[in-house]
């Protein structure tokens, strides 16, 4: 009858230890809890085993409430619930371009230096579900126009616009990216080697202010592996477009006119049903306006005409990329002058079969930046190697060639030898 008791008030005392030990928060005396039982166990209202079993419960529960607690803390985090609420839903993320460079000139004359490239701080926040932001800083190096003096490192805005979702399309309004530069982008990976044509060429900046709109044709392609390393941009089923109006001046440089300049891109996708050909993209990107500078001293008053075509195709497959591009127009952006200008590309990239991580690229241009006049074009051709250690992460070494159809003391041929890295999250 003791014993029946004796197990009645062990029952009684097991529930509500492990009703305490639920219960209570883990900032509690468990060394009461501890010392409760060992004194059950001394007046021998709880066996030995019992106690035993009653401390490993009491730890088991005391583990899941600590998991529970971190569980809690982490998403709480993501979302963010630990800010103040106007810093709620912002993202961070980053670009860096960084390189060791030599360059050996023809003339004799070289150069060896580290170098930052690139070096981008993003913020971007989804306000609604139709409205966001974008707000990106470059960090550049300045220098003074009359004596070539460096200033050191500065700060200024690359990008900054509302994003707009509306009926199935997407309107910037800012600070926002030219067509040709951020179409190149979502297709050549190796920005971090070198500048895209127009950029380089000094045809076009790569942002300036306006306002586009985009959208796809057929939605978007629907097919994760393909998107996997295509990239969710420019991936429309059947094609798409992007049709802005910007100040024409870059983001770099402020209005000089009253003109507006008119630039846009169609893209198409003819074949997405087709395994190895769903990666095919032709496209027309078109820029027509005035150059933000005047004709030269002397010749008229007048802004320069400033015209842009450019015809390109694409092939993106997950074992190879490979892009041309034809360039034809009339003056640049910043130009003093219309002359025809002419230029054309081709660059690629393969993965090594069974070390896809390992790509071998290279990339091949001419330009002629007067094509009524001989002997002023020249040509580039580029060789290089990369590692992908991440989606982040990307080192590799790269080996430029420049060779000028006439050189001049400013305009000589040389080699340039690269090793690099792009970290971007």
């Amino acid at each position: 009858m003791v014993i029946g008791k004796k197990r009645g008030v062990a029952l009684i005392l097991y529930g509500l230890l492990m009703w305490f030990s639920m219960t209570c928060p883990l900032w509690a005396a468990e060394a009461d809890v501890v010392e409760l039982i060992n004194l059950l166990k001394s007046k021998n209202v709880v066996t030995q085993q019992e106690a035993e079993s009653l401390l490993k419960e009491m730890d088991k529960n005391r583990e899941k409430e600590r998991a529970e607690i971190k569980k809690d803390i982490t998403e709480s985090a993501k979302k963010g619930d630990f800010l103040p609420s106007a810093l709620k839903g912002f993202k961070f993320g980053t670009t860096i371009f960084a390189e060791w460079n030599a360059k050996d000139y023809d003339n004799g004359d070289s150069s060896n230096e580290f170098v930052v490239n690139r070096a981008y701080l993003t913020l971007t926040k989804d306000i609604n579900s139709w409205l966001s932001l974008n707000v990106t800083t470059d960090i550049f190096q300045s220098k003074d126009k009359e004596d070539d003096k460096g200033n050191g490192w500065e700060i200024r805005l690359k990008n900054a616009y509302a994003n707009l979702d509306l009926l199935g399309t997407q309107t910037k309004i800012g600070l926002i990216p030219t067509p040709s530069d951020t179409y190149d982008s979502a297709i050549w990976p190796y920005r971090v080697q070198g500048k895209h044509l127009l950029d380089e060429t000094g045809t076009q900046s790569s942002a300036d202010f306006g306002v586009t709109n985009e959208g796809s044709f057929g939605g978007s392609l629907d097919d994760e592996d393909y998107l996997k390393y295509a990239g969710n941009k420019y991936a429309g089923k059947w094609g798409g477009y992007m049709a802005g109006i910007y100040n024409g001046s870059g983001y770099a440089d402020s209005e000089e006119n009253d003109n507006k300049v008119v630039s846009g891109l169609v893209y198409v996708r003819p074949l997405p049903t087709v395994p190895i050909l769903k990666g095919l993209q032709i496209a027309y990107t078109g820029t027509y306006g005035e150059s933000n500078d005047k004709f030269k001293t002397g010749q008229t008053d007048n802004n320069p005409d400033w015209v842009v075509n450019v015809a390109q195709a694409s092939l993106q497959h997950k074992m190879f990329t490979v892009m041309g591009q034809y360039y034809w127009g009339k003056g640049a952006y910043k130009s003093t002058e219309e002359y025809d200008r002419e230029g054309y590309l081709l660059e690629g990239f393969v993965r090594i079969p069974k070390l896809e991580k390992l790509r071998l690229f290279g990339k091949y241009y001419h330009y002629d930046p007067n094509t009524d006049e001989d002997d002023d074009d020249y040509q580039t051709f580029v060789a290089g190697v990369s590692y992908d250690f991440s989606k982040e992460f990307m080192p590799y070494i790269a080996y430029e060639h420049r060779e000028y159809e006439v050189q001049t003391a400013k305009l000589v041929d040389y080699d340039k030898y690269q090793v690099g890295f792009q970290l971007k999250f």
